[in-house]
């Protein structure tokens, strides 16, 4: 008997002959529309996850250097704390 199509699932697998399809990301089969869509991996944008996302990148590069620049901080502080100790 035909299902309704609310029940049916609004995604399939991608055949494989759309095993390429996608890029930098995972192929995902619209039934409705009866083509393939992506769903990019992080850092990835675009229809076919073709793109780098220069703001993720450039997102992920601020925040491994703002630990770096802490770290150096409290590197630095502790040092002038154990040298003041020591000359007093």
């Amino acid at each position: 008997p035909p299902v309704a199509a609310a029940v049916r699932s609004h995604f399939n697998a991608c055949p494989d002959s759309h095993s390429q399809f996608c890029f930098h990301g995972t192929c995902r089969f619209l039934v409705q529309e009866d083509k393939p869509a992506c769903i990019c991996h992080s850092g990835y944008v675009g229809t076919r996850c073709e793109h780098a996302d220069l703001l993720a990148v450039v997102a992920a590069t601020q925040k491994k250097q703002t630990i770096t620049a802490l770290v150096a901080v409290a590197v630095v502080a502790s040092a002038a704390l154990v040298a003041v100790c020591v000359l007093i």
